[in-house]
This record gives C-alpha cells, sequence and structure tokens, in this order.
C-alpha cells in the first residue's frame, strides 16, 4: 500500500464544470492542477498492474461533498496513472471531510499483492 499527500490544490467542484465553463478555462485549470500534482509526487503508477485508489479530500473550509470532488479526483488521476482504463484503475472510495488544512490523502494498492 502505497500513501500519497497532496497539499493546497485548487478545490474545484464538479458544479463549475457542469454551469459551462468555457474549455479555456477548463484548461487552465487542468493545466494548473496537473502542475501542483506533479510538483507534489513524481510517481507515477504503470499499466503493468491493477491499483484500487482511495480518495480522503480535507477542506479547511466549506468542504465539497464526495460527489463533487470527482472532477479533481479524475485530474489527480490522469497525472498519477499511466493509463487509467477501467480495467487498470478501480476506486475504493471517496470522502470529504472539514480540516485543518486543505489536502488529499491517496491511498493505492496493488491488487494481488498481498503487503
Amino acid at each position: 500500500m502505497i500513501k500519497i499527500i497532496l497539499k493546497d490544490l485548487p478545490k474545484v467542484s464538479n458544479n463549475k464544470f457542469y454551469a459551462g465553463m468555457h474549455w479555456t478555462k477548463r484548461k487552465e485549470t487542468r493545466d494548473n492542477f496537473h502542475f501542483r500534482v506533479k510538483s507534489q509526487c513524481k510517481r507515477v503508477f504503470g499499466s503493468e498492474n491493477q491499483y484500487i485508489a482511495t480518495y480522503a479530500f480535507e477542506f479547511k473550509s466549506s468542504p465539497l461533498d464526495a460527489s463533487n470532488c470527482v472532477g479533481m479526483l479524475k485530474m489527480i488521476e490522469d497525472v498519477l496513472f499511466e493509463k487509467d482504463n477501467w480495467n487498470i484503475v478501480d476506486i475504493g472510495g471517496i470522502t470529504s471531510r472539514k480540516g485543518k488544512q486543505d489536502k488529499v490523502e491517496i491511498t493505492v494498492e496493488i491488487k494481488g499483492d498481498d503487503q
């Protein structure tokens, strides 16, 4: 099991995407998000294994509900996993809560790994 903690990522609700955000703003948001994830985690999970990823989001103020964190989860997943196909990465769970800082703790398990 591998734990990754990412801090101070922009809070991006799915509601913003569904509200008709212009594609250039979506791209800017995604690029910013990708840069921040890459700067905090150099690890990339290859496609030779299958994984279960669990995401625990924490927000200093106004926590998003768990389903509204899916857009951020997707942007993180696109950086951490070489391929995020249905048969490579499963989502073990998504939680969201109020905490002392803005962060997400990601737990990645390799399927079939007994460690």
